[in-house]
């Protein structure tokens, strides 16, 4: 399906109070898009073409009655983009089970809540796009992470399937962005968060990297609405330089694992061709001591 970038007006933005989302409204509102701009706190935005909404996003009526209230008001909505999300800095050993499924509730089910509740319209608008902010770990894991990175995955899995899934009415994209100041993602959250000495000291990332550099969040979501205005949209975005070194180094491990699983992997399959005088055979075993083949779908005989 082509991208229509005419029809891109109206705008529902989750975790529009602070951080991402709040940037992307504002500069949304600034260019005259259509804003639904929803989180728990009430964004601080005001104007004709916007609405302000306190909604959580792992209630699914209170998301559906804010896709209503947006349509009346604006006709119809065009883009979703999920930002609402919290972080943890607790080892998988020490996090409770209520606060790992606190971060899962928010960060992968309060997308799911959103999408499934806009797909209806979408697909009666034949029309939609959806912007999942998968953040860079959803590709790149790191220490201290398990409950917000598990969370990040299953998005990243989730939004993979969905572009796959709704490619006769909708285009969904990832963005995997990598820190910005200036969010509050890691408010109320200690760098490090261990009483284990064996979980002391353990380095962030795979690889170290040099941190000369600071991410400007408002470059940032620049880029994220030029790419949302061009005809052929990314199944993913990465913004920031940390987010390229992170990525960069998950895919060096991928595809080292690849190369060196290539001959087992192939052991584990059996193929139902053989070469026979030159020619390629179909086999097909019937019984443990008949065989049959076939050429073109033609069965014949082999002399052994």
């Amino acid at each position: 399906m082509k991208k229509n970038i005419d029809k891109i007006k109206t705008w529902f933005v989750t975790g529009a109070s602070s951080g991402v989302g709040h940037e992307v409204c504002r500069q949304l509102i600034a260019q005259g898009y259509n804003v639904i701009a929803v989180s728990r706190r009430i964004p601080d935005f005001s104007g004709d073409n916007v609405l302000t909404l306190s909604v959580d996003v792992s209630d699914q009526e209170s998301i559906k009655k804010a896709i209503d209230l947006g349509v009346e008001k604006f006709g119809r909505i065009d883009v979703l983009m999920n930002n609402a999300g919290i972080s943890s800095y607790t080892t998988l050993e020490e996090i409770s089970l209520k606060d790992m499924s606190h971060v899962m509730e928010v960060n992968f089910w309060g997308a799911v809540n959103t999408i499934k509740a806009i797909l209806p319209h979408f697909r009666e608008n034949t029309h939609g796009l959806i912007i999942n902010n998968t953040s860079q770990n959803g590709l790149s894991p790191r220490s201290y992470g398990t409950a917000y990175c598990s969370s990040k995955y299953a998005l990243e899995g989730l939004t993979s399937a969905l572009w796959l899934e709704t490619k006769n009415f909708c285009h969904v994209m990832a963005v995997e962005l990598g820190f910005f100041s200036g969010t509050e993602i890691n408010k109320n959250y200690p760098k490090r968060m261990t009483s284990i000495p064996e979980y002391e000291n353990i380095p962030p990332f795979y690889k170290k990297y040099s941190r000369n550099f600071t991410n400007n969040l408002e470059k940032a979501v620049s880029f994220l609405l030029q790419t949302v205005q061009k005809k052929k949209l990314p199944r993913r975005l990465i913004l920031g330089q940390d987010a390229l070194f992170q990525i960069q180094s998950e895919i060096n491990w991928i595809k080292k694992d690849l190369k060196s699983s290539q001959c087992v992997a192939k052991k584990c399959t059996s193929f139902p061709f053989i070469k026979f005088c030159g020619i390629t055979l179909f086999r097909k075993k019937i019984k443990d001591n008949i065989t049959k083949y076939y050429i073109l779908g033609i069965p014949i005989k082999i002399s052994k």
